[in-house]
This record gives structure tokens, sequence and C-alpha cells, in this order.
């Protein structure tokens, strides 16, 4: 028996689209900055993100991905990181989250990418999807 670790994917929680990341900053969905409204309640779920090309070239670059969530739209203030994964390898990887953090609601999340190093290239798409 062979079991596949899929996930049902839904365009609306798409979080970023294909595209290289080669600075720190926040993702996007057509080149315009994406941010999710989850709702004012409580959400338990996981960001899917799936690598198809990385940059290790000279072996100094490091790729951190995080989940931040906001009470505000704007993401102004009050950001909060709700889970994180060091991208190390093309390939799956899975963020689990939890929208509540010490009794505060973060109703809007988006995705924010860290990168360090010479000549830093991580393409990725992420998304949300259920436990």
């Amino acid at each position: 028996m062979t079991i596949r670790n899929s996930q049902t994917y839904d365009n609306l929680l798409l979080l970023k689209d294909a595209g290289a990341v080669t600075a720190d900053g926040a993702a996007t969905v057509a080149s315009v900055a994406r941010v999710l409204d989850l709702g004012a309640a409580r959400m338990q779920a996981k960001v899917v993100l799936e690598t198809s090309a990385i940059d290790q070239v000279t072996g100094d670059e490091t790729y951190r991905v995080s989940l931040q969530g906001c009470a505000a739209i704007g993401f102004g203030s009050g950001v909060v990181e709700l889970g994180s994964v060091l991208v190390a390898a093309a390939g799956r990887n899975e963020i689990l989250f939890v929208n509540e953090q010490n009794g505060t609601i973060y109703q809007y999340v988006r995705l924010y990418t860290d990168v360090t190093g010479t000549t830093p290239s991580l393409n990725f798409i992420g998304f949300i999807a259920k436990v």
C-alpha cells in the first residue's frame, strides 16, 4: 500500500504563487502582496510549501519562510509569527499553525521569506490546507 502526502488545493487559500524570491519580503500572488482573511474564529491548519528550485551554489544561503499573523489587514504593527520552517531542499515543507496566540485571534495572515547568503534564490508556492 502506498500512502500519498497530498492536500486538497483551493486557489482562494494561495499565499504565494511560483516565482523566485531573492530578497526578504512578504509573499505575492500575481505580483500583488497577498494577505488572507481567516475570519474572527480560531483556526488550526497548515501551510504547504512546494519548493521547485533552491540556490545553494555558494553554500552560505539560508531560507526561512514564516507565516505571520496580524489583527489588522495592513500589517503595520502587532505582527506575530504563527510558525516557520527552514527550507533546505526542493520538495515539500509544512508549517502547522493556530491563528490564536495568548487569547488573541490573528484574523489576517501572510507568508514572509527571510533569505541570506551570496546568491539566494528560492522558487516555491505556498497555500493553506486542512490538518
